[in-house]
């Protein structure tokens, strides 16, 4: 039993710091796309993502959601697209294609935005996450990262805690069990 715990405590701390490695990379990765080539809009893999600040495609993706999007070869009348418009990237459904351009439309919106063209779109939406756009928005600020960066602190010190515990206890089991044999 003991054997077991102590697998799943370093498995744990390996998934923790793997996470957190990966978290790291990640955004160093969206900073020097972001920072050195001007990618405004970096993708990882053919994804990337993006939070909601406008209520245009409610119901179905609100305020503070969290869209992934992939970058397809083609599009289809339907499906909900982002693409760079006059310098924002905007997410609405594709209501019309013709000839490599798509006329896109808010679901909450009442006009539609005009034909954009297929260089303009960064991908299809694959994902929502709904509400989780505010706390990717907050672990983006300094506050935040330092949030994230104690708990993992203070869940590692857990961890450990417990780990050298459940050692000491199992010693002192060991060393209780030597003396009753002798």
């Amino acid at each position: 039993m003991r054997r077991t715990l102590s697998i799943l405590w370093t498995a744990l701390r390996v998934l923790l710091a793997a996470a957190v490695i990966m978290l790291l990379f990640y955004n160093a990765y969206v900073l020097v796309r972001r920072t050195l080539f001007h990618d405004a809009m970096p993708t990882l893999f053919g994804y990337t993502s993006a939070v909601v600040i406008s209520g245009s495609m409610e119901p179905e993706i609100g305020i503070d959601d969290l869209v992934i999007v992939h970058a397809e070869d083609e599009y289809a009348v339907g499906d909900i697209i982002m693409f760079e418009k006059d310098g924002a990237y905007v997410t609405h459904r594709i209501i019309a294609a013709e000839g490599g351009s798509y006329l896109t439309q808010g679901d909450a919106n009442n006009v539609s935005d005009g034909y954009t063209p297929h260089e303009n779109v960064v991908g299809k939406v694959v994902a929502v996450w709904g509400g989780i756009g505010g706390v990717v928005t907050f672990m983006q600020t300094p506050a935040g990262i330092f949030l994230l960066i104690a708990a993992v602190v203070i869940i590692w010190f857990v961890l450990d805690l417990v780990a050298g515990k459940r050692s000491r206890r199992a010693i002192s089991e060991e060393n209780g069990s030597e003396k009753d044999e002798a």
